[in-house]
């Protein structure tokens, strides 16, 4: 299957994207019930269109992965956090190309748009039932860290997410 990774089109693609970020949380929040008995949300899931609004900012990315018919099939983000720190957010692949490397893809195109933002360091959270997303960080330099300041996750739900980092000058360009 042929996947081209580029920068989102908020102005003719931001339903296609808000549908993908829907069914993800929805996903997420599902699996965060079943598996941890949490229904606590640290995202507010009908804010998630009008929240694309803010990867219209220089000091933030939005891309999207797109298959062969023109349909997309993935989408990640990244946010400064502080001078030199960019979070990536809101990586999520479709069950039906999982597995064939969309999400690497995707990561490798944040990991360069981190370098072109000259930023030093990046960060991620996810959720601890999401082992395959873990391993892909982990395969890209990422290492477990604490909670760090700027995440949105509430408090009172960080026991449910692992926090990871990446420090750009000492990782191996993917």
């Amino acid at each position: 299957m042929t996947i081209v990774v580029r920068r989102a089109d908020l102005s003719t693609e931001a339903e296609e994207i808000t549908k993908l970020l829907v069914d993800y949380m929805t996903t997420a929040l599902r699996e965060l019930q079943e598996t941890f008995g949490v229904e606590d949300s640290p995202t507010d899931v009908s804010g998630l269109r009008d929240s694309l609004e803010e990867y219209r900012d220089p000091s933030k990315a939005l891309f999207v992965a797109q298959d062969a018919a023109g349909g997309l099939v993935g989408v990640a983000g990244l946010r400064t956090l502080e001078p030199g720190v960019v979070e990536v957010k809101r990586m999520y692949v479709v069950p039906e190309c999982r597995g064939m490397h969309v999400g690497s893809r995707l990561l490798d195109r944040l990991l360069e748009e981190a370098r072109q933002m000259r930023a030093r360091v990046v960060r991620l959270d996810t959720v601890r039932f999401m082992a395959d997303a873990q391993r892909l960080y982990r395969s890209r330099g990422f290492v477990e860290r604490t909670p760090y300041v700027g995440t949105e996750i509430p408090p009172h739900l960080q026991q449910y997410w692992i926090y990871f980092e990446r420090d750009q000058a000492t990782s191996s360009a993917s």
